[in-house]
């Protein structure tokens, strides 16, 4: 069959083409949500480890009893709910792929690529936003590309040192990074698909030893500090069923060592820290009401409970 000559007959099969694609992209991403309501994320980002707000820096360091972590982008830092809906969905597809690469069903070269999809409308169907993109300078979609960017630069410091011994790890999130989204039109398609492909070090660490979420809580809860709390607090879970336990206190100052945004310097800023951390305590039981958590005077305690999510993950070692 010849192709073609006619302009207009090109155009119409090359829109014919595309909305196909669309079409499938759509059915892809509601297939994938209505799969997802067990998700992963990785006990880097149990600590509030990306902003709140778009900070001055580009760089944000945690210090806990166990050492520091520090994550710095040249892109400017992450911040807000976007990156931690994003990174839920990297990390989700990183350990179904890595469940995949140990059944022989794919490579590793394409067990480490995470796919975006053919546009921005099914890509936050793909990480659940609902609603219909906005575009614009302060819409939605410039602010979720923004944050792509800024993911896609970010790497993470682990480093410990008690003056006798010192260690760390530098992780780079990304390898290589195809964003073909244009956010003036959320519903244009791309022959080329968008696409992320983890760095050997970061999949590795995905793939043994994710922590499985609840993805609808996760995207229910919305504020980008309920969201980090609820991670925190599944951990804890975990760690109390471990070890036979059933509740354990948290101090105040542990609590600020994990979530608090800065230095908290004065009685103000500790009252300030408290009533917005138990403002996202509440949230949290709104939305997962078994979760076990009450924040008083001494601190945070953690009741041990069901957890949100009971599938376990696959753990396969990689080389």
């Amino acid at each position: 069959m010849q192709p073609p000559h006619n302009p207009n007959e090109r155009r119409a099969k090359l829109e014919a083409v595309k909305e196909l694609a669309r079409r499938q992209e759509h059915d892809a991403a509601q297939e994938l949500l209505q799969a997802q309501d067990v998700g992963y994320t990785s006990k880097l980002f149990v600590q509030a480890l990306f902003p709140y707000r778009n900070p001055d820096s580009n760089e944000r360091k945690i210090t806990t009893a166990e050492g520091t972590i520090s994550v710095y982008s040249p892109n400017g830092l992450p911040f807000g709910k976007y990156p931690r809906l994003i990174m839920a969905y990297i990390i989700t597809r990183a350990v179904a792929n890595a469940g995949r690469l140990k059944e022989g069903k794919v490579d590793y070269e394409e067990a480490r690529r995470i796919p975006l999809g053919h546009s921005m409308s099914h890509f936050l169907q793909a990480i659940g936003v609902t609603g219909r993109g906005t575009g614009g300078a302060n819409g939605n979609l410039s602010k979720i590309r923004e944050q792509l960017l800024r993911l896609a630069s970010s790497s993470i410091t682990v480093q410990s040192d008690d003056g006798i011994h010192a260690r760390g790890r530098n992780t780079q999130i990304l390898e290589d990074w195809n964003l073909w989204f244009d956010p003036r039109d959320p519903n244009q398609g791309s022959f080329m698909e968008s696409e992320l492909v983890l760095t050997p070090q970061f999949f590795k660490h995905i793939a043994e030893s994710p922590i499985p979420i609840d993805l609808n809580v996760l995207r229910e809860l919305n504020k980008p500090r309920s969201m980090d709390i609820y991670i925190w607090l599944t951990v804890k879970q975990y760690w109390l069923a471990k070890n036979n336990r059933e509740a354990y206190t948290f101090t105040w100052d542990m609590i600020a060592a994990n979530f608090a945004t800065k230095e908290l310097e004065t009685s103000q800023d500790v009252a300030s820290f408290r009533r917005n951390f138990k403002s996202a305590v509440s949230d949290i039981l709104g939305t997962w009401p078994e979760a076990g958590i009450g924040a008083g005077t001494d601190g945070v305690t953690v009741t041990r409970t069901a957890p949100s999510v009971q599938q376990k993950p696959p753990r396969p070692e990689l080389d």
